[in-house]
């Protein structure tokens, strides 16, 4: 879910990422409990069915109760599977934030450092033009005559 977008990465740094979210999150509770509601009905109207036909024998229940403990039990381990998957997805988008924030970090002491440099950088030319106008050329002079 989470790493199937391109270059969204985490919330926080773009301009829709947390509302997508939360609109993906809302939209996987309804369906959830859509299908809990579906299933509740077919239970409820199997249980209406057994109760009121005769017809119905106990080996019919008992075939109904265990198709029924089976799709439970299937649902249950699918439920797990996916809990997984986002569990996993989630631990990398984590890892991921985390190595965006150092990185960021990084990035920002050196952009600090380089404009530091930087104004070092024009002190130092500045000295060294003071002192070549108080040098007067004398050393250039003596160079050239060598």
């Amino acid at each position: 879910m989470v790493g199937g977008r391109g270059g969204g990465g985490g919330g926080g740094g773009g301009g829709w990422g947390g509302a997508g979210r939360k609109q993906e999150r809302r939209a996987l509770m309804v369906a959830f409990a859509v299908a809990l509601l579906m299933g509740t009905a077919v239970y409820f109207r199997i249980w209406a069915r057994q109760s009121t036909d005769p017809s119905f024998t106990v080996d019919d229940r008992e075939e109904l109760r265990r198709q029924f403990e089976r799709a439970n039990l299937e649902a249950m381990d699918e439920s797990a599977e996916w809990r997984m998957k986002y569990d996993t997805e989630f631990a990398k988008n984590k890892q991921m934030q985390d190595e965006l924030l150092k990185a960021k970090a990084s990035l920002s002491a050196s952009t600090k450092r380089f404009s530091l440099l930087k104004k070092d950088n024009e002190v130092l030319k500045r000295q060294i033009q003071i002192m070549k106008q108080q040098c007067n050329c004398t050393v250039t002079s003596n160079l050239t005559q060598e």
